[in-house]
């Protein structure tokens, strides 16, 4: 079983689960709504990281919406969101692989040159 799975809340509509890395900072995070997720992808603590995006959605529009466990909710447009069952595949593979997984279309949201799409 995964460990990602531990913190699933079935039946639940929104979620947030965290992967950290053992003996390092990095960290992957998912943010649920119903079937869609959106991923957000930090190399160490402070990092503004990269998050998602989906290549087959970019000329969708409109926002949705994902309940944070503080009960903080954050709108983020529906292009940067992705299929629930890739998200969890992305969870599944960086729970055993340690490194942002390459089939995800990243964004980076520092602007600092580094590209994970290669």
């Amino acid at each position: 079983m995964e460990k990602w799975l531990e913190q699933w809340k079935e039946g639940s509509r929104y979620q947030e689960i965290w992967i950290e890395g053992d003996g390092d900072e990095q960290a992957l995070m998912a943010l649920i709504n119903g079937d869609r997720g959106w991923l957000m992808y930090l190399r160490e603590e402070g990092d503004a990281g990269f998050s998602s995006r989906n290549p087959d959605d970019q000329g969708t529009e409109g926002q949705l919406e994902f309940l944070l466990d503080n009960g903080q909710m954050d709108d983020y447009p529906v292009a940067w969101t992705l299929p629930l069952e890739q998200v969890k595949q992305a969870l599944d593979y960086f729970e055993h692989y340690r490194k942002p997984p390459a089939f995800i279309t990243w964004h980076n949201d520092g602007d600092d040159g580094v590209s994970l799409n290669e």
